[in-house]
């Protein structure tokens, strides 16, 4: 067993790490909540990078190899990355209405065209297709 990261706002340190996703060459992303970051590993705790964003990084989810991109779920937002975390793109609007989105809880992303979204306050699911 093995851990790493504490409280704090330096690298490697976090505020409510929230989400969690591996990509194909065992790279580690962590949602750094409160940190409004994206914090990337090894596997053995060794820090890469991080990618500050301008909103809270509530969750994450990665589409399936071979061209891996990263959504992720922020307050009323959802920003797309690539790998190197170049923000490819965002979409959303805050708020409760269909459409919508509010602090995105969870997201899951089962390819790069699809993205699924699990509303916290409005106690909502949605499913959305981009172009």
């Amino acid at each position: 067993m093995k851990y790493w990261g504490d409280r704090g706002t330096r690298p490697g340190q976090f505020n409510t790490p929230h989400s969690i996703v591996i990509d194909r060459n065992a790279n580690l992303y962590v949602a750094d909540r409160q940190n409004s970051r994206i914090q990337v590993f090894d596997t053995d705790g060794t820090f890469k990078q991080e990618w500050p964003l301008d909103g809270l990084t509530w969750s994450i989810c990665i589409t399936p190899p071979p061209n891996q991109v990263i959504f992720v779920g922020s307050v009323g937002k959802v920003y797309k990355l690539d790998l190197t975390g170049k923000i490819l793109g965002t979409f959303g609007k805050l708020g409760r209405l269909p459409g919508w989105f509010d602090s995105i809880h969870a997201i899951a992303c089962p390819d790069e065209k699809t993205v699924y979204v699990a509303n916290e306050f409005s106690y909502r699911f949605d499913r959305v297709v981009l172009d």
